[in-house]
């Protein structure tokens, strides 16, 4: 049975964690917290928004120890990554996962986020939120369009089912096997998806539908991490495959490449899950937001996703 936290309505107090990457320039914090408060909400920064250890937004204690005080914190009602990167897996160990049990929250991110969807669904039995981070676009830089903010308050603030999502208008989604199949949602990054491969925290996929995007990376990249999730079991356990966007991915030498529908039809293709591609959720804007541990009808004949549940109470 999946934990499901409470919606989000106004005047709730919601804490602001960066587990991964740091800040750079402050002023976007309060440019984050004037946004947050035109939402109705109380946003309280915590210590790693401020903090850097070098490439991450402080050393692994500070960063851990922010996650497990807001869900010990009975007065904070949820929490907003404020920023992927780099930097998850290392707080893995360092989780109270006990005390999170049992205190299920709106949990949003996405990206380096994933490290923390895996375990807090997998190890805690939660529904959270794959969606943007504080520092997007559509916070700091107030390019909320109406597709993202929609599904952002559909998720978070409402307890109705969500029912079918479609992409952003002009954006196709492809069918790369056709069929008709049901299973709890899962995933996110497909790099950190891979990172964990073979430790304690790696993603179960038996009997799921798997969600993977990227960003940035050369295809053959791609195909390695693609190779990985295959030669783990990850594709062959699942019940179907839902891929999003792969923004700014791209051949390195023009002549000397696998084209990314190639990769897709050799590594993914052969095990007959219906699949889709072109899910506008993950590193781009418009996003739509996934509630991963909600159960979910994936017709790839008919390229529709239907979320069968809510994701809060």
């Amino acid at each position: 049975m999946i934990n499901k936290p409470k919606a989000l309505k106004k005047g709730d107090t919601i804490a602001i964690i960066a587990p991964s990457s740091p800040v750079k320039n402050h002023r976007y914090i309060n440019l984050l917290n004037d946004v947050l408060e035109c939402y109705g909400l109380n946003p309280i920064m915590y210590p790693s928004c401020y903090a850097k250890h070098g490439f991450l937004a402080g050393n692994d204690s500070l960063r851990a120890k922010d996650i497990n005080d807001a869900f010990a914190d009975k007065y904070v009602n949820g929490i907003l990554c404020i920023k992927g990167g780099y930097g998850t897996p290392r707080l893995l160990p360092l989780l109270d996962y006990e005390t999170i049990r049992r205190n299920p929250k709106v949990f949003m991110g996405y990206s380096d986020i994933t490290g923390l969807h895996m375990v807090l669904n997998q190890i805690c039995r939660m529904v959270t939120f794959h969606g943007p981070v504080g520092m997007s676009d559509c916070f700091v830089k107030n390019k909320m369009d109406e597709y993202t903010k929609k599904s952002i308050i559909n998720n978070i603030f409402k307890t109705d089912v969500i029912g079918s999502v479609k992409n952003p208008i002009g954006e196709e989604i492809i069918t790369i096997n056709d069929g008709q199949t049901y299973g709890e949602i899962i995933g996110g990054n497909l790099s950190l998806l891979v990172s964990t491969l073979g430790s304690p925290y790696e993603i179960d996929t038996r009997g799921k539908i798997l969600f993977i995007e990227d960003v940035g990376e050369m295809y053959y990249r791609l195909d390695r991490m693609f190779n990985s999730l295959a030669l783990a079991g990850k594709f062959k356990d699942c019940n179907g495959i839902i891929l999003g966007t792969w923004n700014k991915c791209e051949k390195e030498y023009e002549d000397f490449s696998l084209s990314l529908e190639t990769i897709i039809d050799e590594i993914i293709k052969p095990y007959n899950k219906p699949t889709i591609n072109n899910f506008r959720a993950g590193h781009i804007h418009p996003q739509a937001t996934i509630a991963f541990g909600t159960k979910v009808r994936l017709n790839a004949t008919t390229k529709e996703i239907e979320f069968l549940e809510s994701a809060c109470i």
